[in-house]
This record gives C-alpha cells, sequence and structure tokens, in this order.
C-alpha cells in the first residue's frame, strides 16, 4: 500500500478533519495521484467545503493525468440530473486546463435550466483559459442572464480569456451599467483585459 492509497482511505473517511488532510495531501503529490482522479472528482461533492476546496486543487495539481476523467464528465454534463450536471461542471472547473476537450460541452451547458449549473459551466471555461474562446458569444449571451451569478461567472470567464474576447467588448460594455456591483466590477475588468 503506497501513500495515494493510505490517503484514499482517508478521503473516504467519516472525519471531516480527516478527509481534509487527505485532499490537501494529495494535492501536494501532484502528479504522482493520478491515480485518485476517481476520488477527487466524487470529492468535489463532499459535504465539507474545504474538503472539496482541496479535492479541486488536488485536481488541478495533477494536471494533465485529470483530464482521463473528462469523458466521463461530458457525458455527466449531458446528463437528465441537474445535481450530477453541476458535479460535473465543478469537476471540470476544477481540472482546468486539462479539461480543454469539454470546451464544446461546457458551452452547451451554458443555457443549461439550472442556474447553477450555467454558472459553473462559466467557470469551468475561465479555467480552461483561451481555448475557451469559441463560447465567447454564448458567454456574451449571459451578460443578460436573470441570474446575477451567472452575469458575473460570464463577465469573469471573458476576462479570462484575454484578447481572445474580444468581440465581448460591446456586451461587456452594457455590462457595465448591471443593477448588480459585483456584475459591474466584473465587466470592468473584463473589458481591461480584452482590450
Amino acid at each position: 500500500m503506497d501513500e495515494v492509497d493510505v490517503l484514499l482511505i482517508g478521503l473516504k473517511g467519516r472525519d471531516p478533519n480527516g478527509r481534509q488532510r487527505a485532499a490537501r495531501e494529495l494535492g501536494r503529490l501532484g502528479k504522482k495521484a493520478a491515480s485518485a482522479v476517481p476520488a477527487l472528482v466524487e470529492a468535489l461533492d463532499d459535504t465539507d467545503g474545504e474538503v472539496r476546496h482541496f479535492a479541486g486543487a488536488a485536481l488541478r495539481g495533477v494536471g494533465a493525468p485529470a483530464g482521463k476523467a473528462v469523458p466521463g464528465l461530458v457525458k455527466a454534463l449531458h446528463g437528465g440530473d441537474p445535481g450530477g450536471r453541476l458535479r460535473a461542471a465543478r469537476a471540470l472547473r476544477a481540472i482546468g486546463p486539462a479539461a480543454e476537450k469539454a470546451v464544446g460541452a461546457l458551452t452547451t451547458a451554458l443555457a443549461d435550466d439550472a442556474a447553477a449549473v450555467r454558472h459553473q459551466a462559466a467557470l469551468a471555461l475561465a479555467a480552461v483559459g483561451k481555448p475557451a474562446a469559441k463560447a465567447v458569444p454564448e458567454l456574451s449571451g449571459l451578460l443578460k442572464d436573470q441570474d446575477e451569478d451567472v452575469r458575473w461567472a460570464a463577465a469573469f470567464a471573458l476576462g479570462r480569456l484575454g484578447k481572445a474576447g474580444r468581440k465581448a467588448v460591446p456586451a461587456l460594455t452594457q455590462a457595465t451599467k448591471d443593477a448588480h456591483p459585483d456584475v459591474r466590477a466584473a465587466a470592468r475588468d473584463a473589458l481591461e483585459k480584452v482590450r
């Protein structure tokens, strides 16, 4: 039994402090924790926020090997269960640039019925970075979403795309007049980055 195996036992334990430590230590191992990717994806749905945070950080630390989970997550993103779609979007966000092959599915998820899924899909596209530039029209459209968190996430994602988000300037300019101050601030910040 190696260190990853021991930490996987801790990650599935009852004690939230033990799960937090295990997730944090798996993150410290980086690519050596590649075999823990399925368990880390599951941990993104833990009842404890710190466990979810450290599991996401560990997935980012694993990097490209975490990309092996992308096909299954894309399938879940198209599933009928809103909770499953939300978990999939969160996991893809945590995987970050290694989730590049999910850009199409994440772009489709920007039109999900559930605001939480739209929000996480936008943040996942932001985490993927420049390869998500194909989603600029859809992200621009989300700047008019009814949900303020979704509007904020869209503005944030467009800012993360940098110059690749240049076509969003008119929509971002309009969003600087949003009723919600956080959306206005994110739109102003995005405008600085895309110009």
